[in-house]
């Protein structure tokens, strides 16, 4: 007995509803073609794939709702996992559909190909979803019927493609042409679909054997759909519409700043005195910005031509002018040249012209360009030439030659006349290479030249140091040279620029000076022992006269009957200590007039404060001066020279003795030694006697003195000892009168001349 067809029958409202969800899902998608096209980059991925998904999922829920409008005499499931399979051959659909008409050109070959996938996809999306249906039926479809709705579906996509591409650009409102659009796709694409439903009939079977991951669609979960559905557009839309208000503000600020910048190029002209011009030789028309009339001194309402060019061209530079427009009119080639204007009254502009040359479709040749006013450039320049004479004449009086060196090769880029002349090449041989210029170093010098080089281009820093050259006469000249590193965009260093000085003079006369600073700080001590004469003859007599006195007892007591062999020994050994005591007296007095070069050596202050105090005692006890010494035991040596540092002490004691002899009270003088901070003593001498004078930040100045017959010499002397032993010497006032007068020393390293 053959099987008799079940007749189904079709929910006209779930009908009407999905041809309403197809015409939204067509109107979605119209509105996110234009913001696909809009976008770019990552943007544009996120809103195809985006748009993709609401387009597809609209285009899968009226599927549905075709297929839940369509009523069978027996129940129906559906197995979700290929439904899912069907909604995403929807959005791949959906993506195909999207990227084709976001495309900036869509000729027919890309149409045909998108809308044969899109429709392979719709189709796909169709039967897929006939085939999650699970019933108590046998499933036929007509071929005809399949083939046929098949081809609607590519030609339904042709036409949602053609349309989507020429409605994507609608900007202002919904858009009658995109809502006609809309009907047009919303109809037709549920055309596809009842043709594949008419495609099928059903005839009884049993009941299908596997039923797992099938559900029944229900009134409430149709309605579902159909809700989430909109939900989902309208999200896209909604989203569609905020991006669209965002591209158009966009717009708007891009409109304002192309108006500013309209209005900043134009007055960039102004302020670099540059003038744009467009000019067709073909039709002689010739087109200006406001600058260029400016420059050439016609009035806006002129109508610029090449004549009225020529009447402002100087007549010395008409015959340059005319001859390059002539070849720029035949070659139709760029051009760039200089010139000169002659303006109304009298006065001379210089104006250089640079165009390029473009052609239109038709081969016609326009040029576009810019005239610049360069005469302050000019005059910039011909000054320019007179400072660099100037410069030159400078460099000669300074004796200071000016260079740039490339750190590749160590080639120089530039070295300047008096460059030349301090090293010895002739300008006329071009620049000496680098083997050449290091031949010139002094031998004993390279090799701290070479560091120093290195050092800078390792650290990209600046350096700086003396040194000599020696040159081909054997003449030996002393440079002070200074380099500045000069980087590249990738902080690379490629160049160095700088300066060197010949301080061979300088370097003679610090010599000199040096000497005469030795010769007067050797003057200063002797004249310093001019004054404690007498109290060193007074010294010296002491040990003197009691050896005489011991001799005399010695020679008594050995004339006797019986001579006192014992006592005699007693006086002769007083006479040694007493002779003893006066070489000593004698030996410091020669040390200071001692005159030569510095002799460093470990020296113990302590030691050197008594020894000084040895010979002052007579001047001290003079005076009436209490001293009181408050030397540290544990006081660590110093490196110095101890002659010098004998020096200073003496010149500090002799200045406080000399403060309080005219003091009426107590006159007191305090010796202190001790360690401080950073490795370093101190020694400090404090009086009770005058104190500072008024002009206290003078007092170490050279031939500054408050004695009478003062030379003003002592406290610089000890000044300039003392810092070249690495120290410092200071001055302070003691309340309530009296001053102190401090120096510091390094004790772990060596001081330098």
């Amino acid at each position: 007995m053959a099987a008799v067809n079940l007749i189904g029958s079709y929910n006209y409202a779930l009908v009407a509803l999905s041809v309403l969800i197809a015409m939204f899902a067509s109107y979605t998608a119209l509105d996110l073609a234009g913001r696909v096209t809009a976008a770019g980059g990552w943007t544009r991925a996120v809103w195809l794939l985006g748009g993709a998904c609401a387009m597809g999922t609209g285009i899968w829920s009226m599927h549905y709702m075709g297929m839940l409008a369509f009523i069978l005499p027996i129940p129906v499931a559906y197995h979700w996992p290929t439904v899912l399979l069907s909604l995403f051959a929807a959005i791949l659909a959906s993506v195909i559909a999207l990227y084709v008409v976001s495309r900036q050109k869509m000729d027919a070959s890309r149409a045909v190909a998108g809308s044969v996938l899109m429709g392979a996809g719709i189709a796909s999306m169709h039967y897929i979803g006939m085939a999650a249906m699970r019933l108590p039926a046998e499933c036929r479809f007509n071929s005809f019927l399949v083939i046929l709705s098949v081809v609607f579906a590519v030609l339904i996509s042709f036409a949602a493609l053609w349309i989507t591409f020429h409605f994507r650009d609608e900007r202002t409102g919904i858009g009658w042409e995109k809502l006609a659009g809309t009907v047009v796709m919303g109809a037709a694409i549920p055309v596809m679909h009842y043709t594949g439903m008419a495609a099928a009939s059903f005839t009884p079977s049993a009941p299908p054997a596997d039923l797992s991951h099938a559900v029944s669609i229900s009134t409430l979960g149709t309605a579902g759909i159909a809700a989430v559905t909109f939900i989902v557009l309208g999200l896209a839309l909604l989203t569609s519409w905020v991006d669209k208000r965002f591209a158009a503000q966009t717009l708007e600020l891009q409109e304002e700043k192309l108006q500013q910048s309209e209005a900043y190029l134009a007055e960039a002209q102004r302020l670099s005195h540059t003038g744009s011009f467009g000019w067709r030789p073909s039709t002689g028309e010739i087109i200006w910005s406001e600058e260029t009339f400016r420059i050439f001194h016609y009035d806006r309402t002129t109508k610029p031509t090449v004549e009225l060019i020529l009447q402002r061209t100087h007549p010395e530079d008409a015959a340059l002018m005319k001859q390059t427009t002539e070849r720029a009119t035949q070659d139709g080639k760029d051009f760039d040249f200089e010139y000169r204007l002659l303006m109304p009254d009298g006065s001379v502009k210089y104006v250089h012209v640079v165009a390029h040359a473009l052609s239109d479709k038709s081969g016609s040749v326009q040029f576009v360009g810019a005239v610049m006013d360069v005469t302050l450039a000019k005059r910039a320049e011909e000054a320019l030439r007179q400072s660099e004479s100037y410069l030159a004449e400078g460099q000669r009086l300074t004796h200071t030659g000016s260079w740039v060196w490339q750190v590749a090769g160590r080639e120089a880029l530039h070295l300047s006349e008096e460059w030349f002349r301090i090293y010895g090449f002739d300008p006329e041989e071009g620049m000496p290479s680098f083997e050449k210029r290091l031949q010139r170093i002094h031998p004993q010098d390279r090799a701290v030249w070479q560091r120093a080089l290195d050092r800078a281009i390792a650290e990209k820093s600046n350096y700086e140091l003396e040194f000599r050259i020696l040159l081909p006469d054997g003449a030996v000249k002393h440079l002070h040279t200074v380099g500045h590193p000069v980087l590249n965009a990738s902080g690379d260093v490629v160049q160095f620029v700088g300066s060197s000085t010949d301080i061979t003079e300088r370097k003679r006369a610090e010599e000199a000076l040096r000497q005469a600073q030795a010769d007067l700080a050797h003057v200063s001590r002797v004249t310093t022992m001019g004054e404690l004469t007498a109290s060193l003859a007074h010294e010296v007599n002491q040990p003197i006269a009691a050896a005489v006195t011991n001799a005399n007892t010695c020679l008594r007591w050995l004339a006797g009957d019986t001579p006192n062999v014992e006592e005699a020994r007693d006086a002769a050994i007083r006479i040694v200590e007493g002779g003893t005591r006066a070489a000593e007296i004698i030996s410091r007095i020669r040390l200071l007039f001692k005159k030569g070069t510095s002799d460093r050596e470990l020296v113990d202050l302590n030691q050197v404060i008594q020894e000084i105090l040895g010979l002052l005692h007579s001047e001290i006890t003079r005076h009436s001066v209490l001293v009181r010494e408050e030397l540290a035991s544990d006081l660590p040596q110093v490196m110095g020279d101890r002659v010098q540092l004998q020096q200073v002490m003496m010149n500090l004691i002799m200045n406080s003795i000399d403060a309080m002899k005219d003091v009426d009270g107590t006159r007191a003088l305090a010796i202190r030694s001790q360690q401080a901070e950073n490795e370093q003593v101190m020694v400090s001498v404090s009086d009770t006697g005058v104190g500072l004078p008024p002009e206290a930040d003078r007092m170490f100045d050279a031939f500054f003195t408050t004695k009478l017959h003062g030379t003003g010499m002592g406290l610089a002397i000890s000044r300039s000892i003392i810092e070249s032993h690495g120290g410092r010497l200071r001055g302070a006032a003691n309340p309530p009168r009296g001053a102190t007068l401090s120096f510091t020393l390094p004790t772990q390293v060596e001081a330098h001349e």
